[in-house]
């Protein structure tokens, strides 16, 4: 995975000696919002008004966190006012690389940079923290909206209803509060449950662990 320390790319994994051998996912470091005014969002600050071709996604087609945000682009129509950059999905020393030689692969469309870590400096020179996927980019101002894939996909539901984009609420607010619900148990059971698993812990997962994942997978099929 790797990281930025004050602008400089480390090739080093999370920390699970300090949690215990459990992963525990940083939080998202860039929480602006754009939208429909340019208002404020809930968190960061405004000027992100919704306009056509300003704003470009990049994502990996191996992240499903990126993968929503796709799927919410498609089902407003948003391909005419968002374009989308893909990383190459292989995860290497220097975290996502825009190497374009894998199928589905474009490159840096905008600035041509090799790795996505340097469209993280381009924001903002001595940034701390993991490089991940989505990233909603503003080409006017040169900067990152938004890297919260749960955010974004709520930006893209209303922000550009007044410009042309499909019909549809699909985060009504009679249904928010078990939207949120449902969500949060998706992402501590399913999305993050087999990456507990799977990454190199300080110890192994012991039987206990497996089998709290596994039932609540189980629940999540019945559902």
């Amino acid at each position: 995975m790797g990281q930025l320390i004050d602008g400089i790319w480390h090739d080093t994994w999370y920390d699970t000696k300090s949690t215990g051998g459990k992963f525990q996912r940083s939080a998202s470091a860039f929480r602006n919002w754009l939208t429909a005014d340019g208002a404020p969002g809930p968190t960061g600050t405004g000027g992100f008004i919704a306009e056509k071709d300003r704003y470009h996604l990049y994502v990996s087609l191996a992240c499903p966190w990126a993968h929503r945000t796709l799927i919410m682009r498609k089902l407003k129509g948003l391909e005419p006012f968002i374009s989308v950059s893909v990383v190459n999905p292989l995860m290497l020393e220097n975290g996502w690389t825009f190497d374009d030689s894998f199928p589905g692969a474009t490159g840096d469309t905008l600035y041509q940079h090799e790795f996505l870590y340097q469209l993280y400096l381009h924001a903002d020179p001595h940034y701390s923290g993991r490089v991940t996927v989505p990233v909603l980019w503003d080409k006017k101002n040169h900067t990152i909206v938004s890297n919260e894939s749960a955010e974004i996909i709520r930006m893209f539901n209303t922000a550009f209803d007044a410009l042309g984009a499909k019909a549809g609420d699909y985060y009504p607010p009679a249904l928010q509060t078990k939207i949120d619900e449902l969500n949060g148990w998706i992402y501590d059971t399913v999305n993050n449950g087999g990456i507990k698993l799977v990454l190199p812990p300080a110890s192994k997962p012991t039987t206990k662990r497996w089998r709290k994942c596994l039932n609540r997978w189980r629940d999540w099929n019945r559902f």
